[in-house]
């Protein structure tokens, strides 16, 4: 049975004609991820059969954990499932997504709950994400007539921009399924965003319009660099933001990252709505 249920990654690929596009574009596969609880039968059992037939196997395999209810696996003769989709219903997709992808250490088990998912929304989405790409944007509609300003970079702005200008690096969390670190380097980078834009007072610096003009233009690129990472993350909200910028989910460039100076002076800033609610208690 498991011989005959493995063979289907090759006939998918229309093996055995190794001459057509799919099989040679994508076989053998470079990471083949399975639940921990099949890992004998992936690991073993069907590189064994591929290399008995000639075959090239995966060139990595890597077993996922279980998404628990409490201490257990969720079962549906146990009743302990929660309703995916009563869940994007109440909350959305993406930020079950965020929530899954950070608060779940992939890999290992992990537990989920209402509780925890709104607490999540309510911190990082809202009050993180979503507060910084108002506020910003609140400021620069007012202060720039919601157009790109001209900059002069000091050693302030280049320093809260930098850790943001390696994708290759940055890539390698997601290439090595350390999606646990991808978050948290996500997180931190909008920390250190709203601390950014809340120690340099804008709104203090009116009598200094390069300088005011240098802040918003660098806050605009923070969002618009992290709002990228984000789309692997959470689609939906990611292109909602980068049409601020003018951008389509065909333009996204993740290369661009690498770039502080993407933003062009007078492109027309497009207003953005309320990305997250607060969920009251």
């Amino acid at each position: 049975m498991w011989l005959d249920a493995l063979t289907n990654y090759l006939s998918s690929l229309k093996y055995p004609d190794e001459n057509n596009e799919l099989y040679k574009n994508f076989w053998p596969a470079d990471l083949h991820i399975i639940g921990k609880d099949i890992l004998r039968f992936h690991a073993i059992y069907w590189p064994a059969f591929l290399l008995a037939a000639k075959i090239e196997p995966p060139k990595r395999v890597y077993g996922h954990g279980w998404i628990l209810s409490g201490n257990e696996k969720m079962s549906k003769s146990k009743g302990n499932i929660l309703d995916p989709l009563e869940i994007i219903n109440t909350y959305g997709l993406d930020p079950l997504r965020y929530y899954l992808l950070k608060e779940v250490s992939f890999g290992n088990d992990g537990n989920i709950s209402e509780e925890k998912l709104e607490n999540c929304i309510n911190s990082d989405l809202a009050n993180n994400f979503g507060n910084l790409c108002q506020r910003v944007l609140s400021f620069a509609e007012k202060n720039c007539s919601s157009l790109v300003p001209d900059h002069k970079f000091t050693d302030e702005d280049l320093k809260i921009l930098k850790p943001l200008n390696n994708i290759d690096k940055i890539r390698l969390f997601i290439d090595n399924q350390d999606i646990n670190q991808y978050m948290s380097f996500i997180v931190d980078r909008l920390f250190a965003a709203n601390k950014y834009f809340n120690d340099q007072e804008p709104w203090k610096k009116k009598d200094d319009r390069l300088r005011l003009n240098t802040i918003v233009y660098t806050a605009l690129e923070l969002i618009r660099k992290i709002t990228i990472l984000l789309y692997p993350v959470m689609p939906e909200t990611s292109i909602k933001v980068l049409k601020v910028f003018n951008e389509t989910e065909k333009s996204i460039d993740f290369k661009s990252i690498d770039n502080n100076e993407i933003l062009k002076k007078d492109l027309k800033i497009n207003k953005l709505d309320i990305l997250f609610k607060k969920i009251e208690k």
